[in-house]
């Protein structure tokens, strides 16, 4: 039964049936595939390594979001610094005594009174002067203690609490030789800091600042008060411009774990309309796709049953379009072909059927009667029924070089009874060349032209002498005849020839039509050439060496 089924199946993608399969069965097949392995993969990268990931990455990010906020915090005790630095800066520079120190630092304060609570100078010995117009010894205080022994130009004191609320005291030292102010003070509320913690709002978790390990809000380090009953995850950051500050935040793990459930949902979601919307978008550019390439297999069927005036009328420029731009091309070409082609076939009969040339061999033939010469007359019937019989050959494009040989000797018979001893002609070739193919009649309208442009025009002694050889895969016949050409036409006519343009210099001489047709035939690299020189012309013809109708050697 396996056998059998594997068999047919074998059986039936030998037979075309996958490639007999049309394009919107195609489709539709791709999109059911598509969808059911992405399905496939979201499923199983949300049981597996999603999770894992997404743990990773959300540790990641609360880690880069409290760092944010601590370099927030840092920013601004910095600023706080420079603002102090620059009043330290402007005392020395501009030399201020004590009393307008005082004055400078207190303008500066009732500008930033949004940010300080209190601001002016500690003398040395450890007497501060407020702004407000207090003083009391600070010489006791820790932090005045510490910024003596670590000799620091910038300190930040530990929290404190005035008028209900928790600051910091910011020293700057002024420095300088025989000063009376020691340092600049600032008191700080720490309630913007406190805003900047609290605003961190992600897992519904909590910050909190810390100094020495100990809580601003609460004075020790704890974070099970936040959050009693639970496990809880920590993220701690530096506050570098203050030594010994930190920024903590707290999520209850179940929260970090609960972000889980909520992005594999958002993913399926998404996933489900972002699939949703392919489809969408690919039955809509469905018939986009199909119904162009519906009609374009109906107009190429009509130039396969042979009309070739069908064009398809579009603006498309994308894919599609150029196709349709290749097909109308392709048929326009072809069109311009068979047109060409049927011209040349009418050519070719008009060469063969020549009234003159008619009228010519048969008043030939007349007066070789008169004669009595019944063999000659009978010479002359039989070339001329050979030159009909080979020249039309049933409509055949291809003829042998052994049949063409003999179609232009029955030609040149002919021309010669005309002629008599004004003309003489030879024709010189290699046995091995006469079984390949060449298209009929190609050489009488050279030898014609060699014959009325030459010939005709002496009065004793036309010669022309036909040479046909080979150079590698090519064929190369000469058709010389004792005339010259002039250096400008032969110029001028050759110009036209590589051209292949039908132009005045080549009217009344049967060149062009050779030239095009091998052009046509055979490719721009092949053709005829003239040469002329000491008193002799030469017709060169070149054309590839081709063994029955169309195959190339």
């Amino acid at each position: 039964m396996c056998i059998k089924g594997k068999a047919d199946l074998q059986g039936f993608i030998e037979a075309g049936g996958i490639m007999k399969i049309s394009i919107k069965v195609k489709i539709i097949v791709s999109i059911l595939i598509a969808f059911f392995i992405v399905s496939s993969i979201f499923i199983y990268n949300i049981e597996g390594k999603v999770k894992e990931k997404v743990n990773l990455l959300n540790i990641g990010l609360t880690n880069q979001l409290i760092d944010a906020r601590g370099n927030q915090i840092s920013y601004w005790i910095e600023q706080r610094k420079i603002e102090l630095e620059m009043m330290a800066s402007c005392i020395i520079n501009f030399d201020m005594d004590e009393i307008k120190a005082k004055e400078y630092i207190c303008s500066v304060y009732h500008e930033k009174k949004d940010i300080y609570l209190d601001m002016g100078v500690v003398k040395f010995g450890g007497y501060k002067q407020s702004c407000e117009g207090m003083g009391y010894p600070v010489s006791q205080e820790s932090y005045y203690q510490n910024a003596l022994k670590e000799n620091a130009s910038f300190k930040v004191s530990e929290p404190i609490e005035k008028k209900g609320q928790k600051i910091v005291v910011m020293l700057y030292k002024v420095g300088g030789v025989n000063r009376e102010i020691e340092y600049i003070y600032g008191e700080v509320p720490l309630k913007d800091l406190m805003r900047i913690a609290s605003r961190i709002n992600i897992y519904e978790g909590m910050g909190e600042i810390l100094i020495k390990n100990k809580s601003i809000q609460k004075g020790e380090k704890n974070s099970n008060h936040h959050f009693p009953d639970e496990n809880i995850m920590g993220f701690e950051t530096d506050i570098k411009s203050a030594r010994g500050w930190s920024l903590n935040y707290y999520i209850p793990e179940k929260n970090m774990n609960e972000i889980h459930h909520e992005i594999r949902k958002a993913i399926l979601v998404f996933e489900i309309i972002l699939l949703m919307m392919i489809m969408i978008l690919l039955i809509m550019s469905f018939a986009s796709i199909v119904r162009p390439i519906d009609k374009l297999k109906e107009l190429m069927k009509k130039v396969e049953d042979g009309d070739l005036s069908v064009r398809f009328q579009s603006n498309r420029r994308d894919e599609i379009g150029r196709l349709i731009m290749s097909f109308n091309n392709m048929a326009e070409k072809l069109e311009k072909l068979s047109y060409q082609e049927k011209e040349m076939r009418i050519q070719i009969m008009q060469e063969q059927i020549k009234p003159h040339f008619l009228y010519n061999t048969l008043d030939t033939i007349k007066w070789v009667a008169m004669e009595d010469n019944t063999e000659e007359v009978l010479n002359l019937i039989d070339s001329l029924s050979t030159y009909f019989r080979i020249g039309l050959s049933s409509g055949k494009a291809f003829i042998s070089l052994d049949e063409e040989l003999e179609h232009i000797d029955s030609y040149l018979r002919i021309q010669k009874a005309r002629y008599e001893q004004r003309l003489t002609y030879s024709i010189h070739y290699d046995d091995c060349l006469m079984e390949y193919r060449v298209m009929r009649v190609l050489l009488q309208p050279i030898v014609e032209n060699a014959v009325v442009h030459g010939v005709n025009k002496k009065e004793s002694g036309g010669k022309i002498s036909i040479y046909i050889t080979d150079k590698d895969e090519d064929i190369i016949i000469k058709i010389i005849n004792n005339s010259q050409m002039a250096q400008d036409d032969l110029e001028e006519i050759n110009r036209a020839l590589k051209a292949d343009k039908k132009t005045e210099v080549l009217k009344g001489y049967g060149l062009y039509s050779v030239n095009h047709r091998i052009k046509l035939e055979y490719g721009e690299k092949y053709g005829l050439a003239l040469q002329s020189k000491s008193g002799w012309t030469t017709a060169v013809i070149t054309i590839p060496k081709i063994k029955g109708a169309r195959t190339y050697v």
